[in-house]
């Protein structure tokens, strides 16, 4: 009989560098064919072209200030020892044409953001002005040509970009390209990724799990990165420990998908149900990543749609998607900067790892008068979801460190801000 030898988790040998791995999957991920969308659905999602303007914003000159619109000339002269006064021959009001347009030694009553009527090149405000009751106005101070008045294009002009290729439609972007009647205009949409959970011992978190059981949580974390990321995800359920329902399940998702991301059955025990249903199929390649926690990973295509295959204990769940999941979904959604905001920190507590892997420990960082400090959230343990939901970044801990102590400074990956 062959002699077995234990397996060092803890070693290097024989596994891929964290960067090179990410690079591997990133370097197969494309952006998802443009498509136009309503505005309400483009919300999130990237320009997949330079929008133009067809039209000047705004279409109209307006005025500033409630008054009055004249010709300044007229005014030039005027003084509160001596006004000036003019004829009123009409109003412009908010959405409507001016009713009457602007001669020499005339003024039309003007309301706030309405059209400029034709002939005026000034508004005086009310305050400034006496009206009288036989359609005359006083007018006690001179005003320049042009005050007071909101020209036409002095937002945008007609063929200027409204939004350049590759930047995030978000409130600002949707406001303009409403005023500029885009109303669908091209984007990378959101990608729609299917999560499953493999496991015969998981249950729905609405079970009580008998003893042995546990609580699906791959599934919710996963759900929320996704959601955070801005794609569309689907919960799909938990598939059983068999080759069979785990290929059904992917095929019966497979025509609405643009993605899918298993959480377990990636490791090197007999009951990997991904391994069993897709290895030698050579859809999914199964990867030994020189990283703490998240080791085993997969990927690969099915059916043209990336599939990501992370571990099955929670944090290494977590920390996978952040280092392969989240920067694929980005580049599918047209993103150019798929990484996350970093800082170096100055630690409060010991951080410890696998000499030869990159560690990425749970760390809450804050910011005080001396800079960040980063304080580890609890124990290196995959299974402790605790310190994901207690900590905001990931300290990254190059290999060759075996330790990190009080006072080290290191490079931490922010996941979210100090405030949520």
């Amino acid at each position: 009989m062959a002699e077995r030898h234990a397996h060092d988790h803890d070693s290097a040998e024989g596994l891929i560098p964290l960067e090179e791995a990410r690079e591997r999957i990133l370097s197969r991920i494309e952006p998802l064919r443009p498509l136009q969308l309503p505005l309400t659905d483009a919300y999130g999602c990237v320009a997949a072209e330079n929008i133009f303007s067809a039209v000047d914003l705004p279409e109209f000159a307006s005025s500033a200030m409630d008054g009055f619109a004249l010709r300044a000339s007229d005014v030039a002269a005027a003084s509160s020892n001596d006004p000036t006064e003019l004829k009123v021959v009409g109003h412009a009001m908010i959405g409507q044409r001016p009713e009457a347009t602007v001669g020499m030694g005339e003024a039309v009553a003007i309301a706030t953001g309405a059209p400029i009527p034709a002939g005026a090149d000034a508004v005086v405000p009310i305050e400034n002005a006496e009206p009288r009751d036989d359609d005359l106005v006083r007018v006690f101070d001179p005003v320049e040509e042009g005050r007071h008045i909101r020209p036409r294009g002095e937002d945008v002009r007609a063929g200027e970009i409204l939004v350049p290729i590759g930047k995030r439609l978000s409130a600002g972007e949707l406001g303009l390209l409403a005023n500029a009647g885009v109303p669908h205009p091209m984007v990378h949409p959101r990608p729609r990724i299917v999560v499953l959970s493999t496991g015969d011992e998981l249950v729905p978190p609405t079970d009580t799990p008998t003893f042995g059981q546990v609580r699906d949580s791959n599934a919710y974390t996963v759900f929320a990165a996704l959601r955070e990321a801005g794609a569309i995800p689907v919960l799909a359920g938990i598939v059983r420990d068999d080759p069979e329902s785990l290929k059904e399940a992917v095929f019966n998702y497979e025509i609405q998908a643009d993605g899918f991301v298993s959480s377990g059955g990636v490791s090197v025990g007999e009951r990997d149900v991904v391994k069993a249903a897709f290895f030698r199929r050579g859809d999914i390649d199964f990867y030994r990543v020189a990283m703490q926690p998240g080791m085993p990973q997969g990927f690969g295509f099915i059916e043209g749609k990336p599939f990501f295959g992370l571990p099955g204990n929670p944090v290494s769940v977590f920390v996978s998607f952040e280092m392969f999941v989240r920067p694929a979904i980005l580049k599918m959604m047209g993103r150019a900067q798929l990484g996350r905001p970093e800082v170096t920190a100055t630690l409060t507590g010991e951080i410890s790892g696998p000499k030869d892997k990159s560690v990425l420990a749970r760390v809450e960082v804050t910011r005080g008068p001396d800079g960040w400090t980063a304080a580890p959230t609890g124990g290196r343990g995959s299974n402790l979801i605790a310190t994901v939901a207690r900590a905001n970044g990931l300290a990254l801990i190059a290999p060759g460190v075996e330790r990190a102590g009080p006072g080290e400074r290191v490079r931490v990956r922010l996941f979210r801000s100090s405030e949520d």
